[in-house]
């Protein structure tokens, strides 16, 4: 056995209550060790140096590197104490606890060393957001989804449906939106992700001028009112871009700080190298190389207060359900522990959801801080499984293994889940225009766990490359012909199979098989399961149950590129 890859702490990610009387223990051992059997040796934390009991740990998962061993416990004493007892095939026994491997392990002094869930305090557990929880989310970048009649924006630069630039204006509105709430009821999406609506000379508003003012591009704020309260009328929660980690600097705020230097009561809320800004220099933090958006100082009490008054203002006065929030591994922690407390206080199901592009725990796995992140991991892996083809079907259930275990798993609930987004290429043009890999991705992203998201247009896999490329108009006069009925055809598919009672609450399960992709969600004795051959060559597959969806099946031939939904039921 090798020792050293043993991984286990205490009230970690391998170690956490996932309700207020259930916990959930992950020991992590190299993968194929000479491993027989892994028990938990337990007992309440102040009677385990009297008596232990004993229960096996089976192992779940397996990746590249590890083997996962993971165990739910339902508790009757919230304290709880353990020890690993690990056995292996040479019928050798080693006992893992906080003070690493040894040959035996002596109960009565366990008090010093066993690891611990110490107290389950309802306030400690990460909650699955129960507002936001099944569902489907509809990304929207603002100035290229729908224009209205009524409402016209006067700085528009060119005709709906040409190619766009950096510059581009083309008339996108909130009234245009609320105008395709049936379109979205139709297509089945139940919450929006809006890119930035307020004040800003650009046409993504990430530069933002006046948190208080909507953007005259999009409408007022009569219209995101009307708007919120028609969604919400439709059962469709409503989630707004907010950029905090900087500011325009066109703002009267930075402003006021360029014009006096430290004579300025803002001086202070930016972050400056010097007793004055030299514009010329940049001698003051942005965000990226962007001189024009600096960046807000958010260690700065003030500056905490202003925006949080913001934050505030959007939730009581519009009935706002959550926030998307740029940069936000930028942003000081100590500021989303304070934001997440306040806007609890005004909605419990409130949503954070961080834009960030890595390792997320610090941010996600104290539950104080963001609820969710954009889940660019799974992004990354999705592009090069479906898209390039870069890994095999084993790495690719290897690699989501790891992903699934990152974080807490009540945490992998919340995560938003996306294959396109303003910042990256369509996956369609990842996958080089092939729809039949766009279509496999989409099965999976719906069978995932967590918040699927469909950035608008990829219900038709609108095409685009790089930013501003990715932010093409919708083409509502001729959508049914843009790039197929075909996707979009199949992601209502997968959406119904989504919202579907077998579906919702059903346990998740990936394993990879012969150069097939098993996905199966379980629920009592339901079972929907996803098979996807993405191998080079055709496959035979046993179809059991009902077949709800499928893609280049012929005869029990699934094809490459191919997949099939079934439904066995009771």
């Amino acid at each position: 056995m090798e020792k050293s890859s043993l991984l286990h702490y205490s009230d970690s990610i391998y170690s956490f209550p996932v309700s207020e009387n259930e916990i959930e223990i992950r020991l992590l051992t190299k993968k194929d060790d000479d491993i027989k059997r892994v028990e938990l040796m337990y007992n309440d934390k102040y009677f385990f140096h009297e008596k232990v009991y004993f229960k096996d740990i089976l192992k779940t998962y397996s990746d590249s590197e590890y083997d996962y061993y993971i165990l739910k416990e339902k508790l009757n004493d919230l304290r709880f104490a353990y020890v690993f007892k690990i056995t292996l095939k040479n019928d050798e026994v080693y006992y893992f606890s906080e003070s690493g491997v040894s040959k035996s392990y002596d109960i009565s002094k366990g008090f010093y060393d066993f690891f611990q869930v110490s107290y389950i305090n309802p306030v400690d557990i990460i909650k699955v957001n129960s507002k936001f929880k099944d569902r489907i989310f509809y990304q929207i970048f603002v100035d290229r989804f729908a224009k209205s009649n009524n409402y016209i924006n006067p700085r528009i630069n060119m005709q709906w449906g040409d190619k766009v630039d950096a510059k581009s204006i083309a008339g996108g509105s909130l009234k245009g939106i609320e105008e395709k709430i049936p379109y979205l009821n139709e297509l089945g999406v139940d919450a929006l992700y809006l890119t930035p609506i307020f004040k800003s000379p650009s046409n993504h508003k990430y530069d933002v001028e006046d948190y208080y003012q909507i953007s005259e591009d999009f409408g007022k704020k009569e219209d995101l009112s009307s708007l919120v309260q028609n969604l919400h009328k439709n059962n469709i929660l409503i989630v707004l871009d907010m950029v905090f980690n900087h500011i325009s600097s066109l703002s009267s705020i930075f402003v006021d700080a360029l014009l006096k230097g430290k004579d300025s009561k803002y001086f202070s809320w930016f972050i400056v190298h010097g007793d004055c800004i030299d514009l010329k220099k940049k001698n003051y933090e942005t965000f990226g190389e962007c001189n024009y958006m600096p960046k807000l100082n958010l260690n700065n009490k003030e500056v905490v207060d202003y925006v949080i008054n913001v934050c505030r203002y959007y939730v009581i006065n519009f009935k706002i359900d959550g926030f998307r929030l740029d940069v936000s591994d930028e942003i000081p922690h100590a500021f989303w522990r304070k934001l997440k407390e306040e806007m609890l206080l005004i909605d419990s199901d409130f949503i954070l959801i961080g834009e960030n592009w890595h390792n997320s725990q610090s941010y996600l796995n104290r539950g104080d801080e963001l609820d969710s992140i954009m889940n660019y991991a799974l992004t990354k892996e999705m592009i090069n499984f479906f898209a390039k083809s870069k890994t095999s079907p084993l790495e690719f259930k290897n690699n989501v293994i790891s992903l699934l275990n990152r974080y807490k798993s009540n945490v992998n609930y919340n995560l938003l889940n996306l294959l396109s987004s303003h910042d990256i290429y369509r996956f369609i043009n990842e996958c080089n225009d092939c729809e039949e890999r766009f279509i496999l991705a989409y099965a999976f992203l719906f069978f995932y766990i967590g918040m699927p998201c469909i950035y608008y247009g990829d219900e038709f896999a609108l095409k685009g490359g790089y930013d501003p490329d990715s932010r093409r108009c919708f083409n509502w006069d001729n959508k049914d012909n843009s790039n197929n009925i075909k996707v979009n055809k199949y992601l209502k598919e997968f959406i119904k199979i989504r919202k579907s009672s077998e579906f919702i609450d059903s346990n998740f399960e990936i394993i990879e098989k012969d150069g097939l992709i098993f996905v199966k969600r379980q629920k009592k004795e339901n079972k929907l399961t996803l098979i996807i051959n993405m191998s080079q060559k055709t496959k035979e597959i046993k179809v059991k149950g009902e077949v709800l969806s499928s893609l280049n099946l012929d005869n029990n031939q699934l094809k490459n590129h191919g997949f099939i939904i079934t439904l066995e039921g009771e």
